[in-house]
């Protein structure tokens, strides 16, 4: 074998090794932690959402009138600012 292989196989088992390590860590631990951090007690509580009424839609007319400047208006009264630059 050449050097770069023995570097990548050795790196490699290295990974292996450590992943093990991080494996048998995480499986031994039985979450009894004494501070408390991310840990809930007591049981969860589940609402129901409260009817709601509903109303008939009401319909109102709006008119846009073409800027000064062409063109044509943008429904939802949007703004311009000074010399009809900008407003979105």
């Amino acid at each position: 074998m050449d050097t770069r292989t023995r570097w990548i196989v050795g790196v490699l088992i290295v990974l292996v090794i450590g992943l093990g390590i991080a494996l048998i860590i995480v499986a031994a631990d039985d979450s009894n932690d004494s501070d408390g951090s991310g840990t809930t007690s007591g049981t969860a509580t589940r609402t129901s959402p409260q009817p709601t009424t509903t109303s008939s839609p009401t319909t109102t007319s709006s008119t846009t009138t073409a800027p000064s400047n062409g063109g044509s208006g943008v429904p939802g009264g949007t703004t311009s600012g000074p010399n009809g630059e900008g407003g979105l």
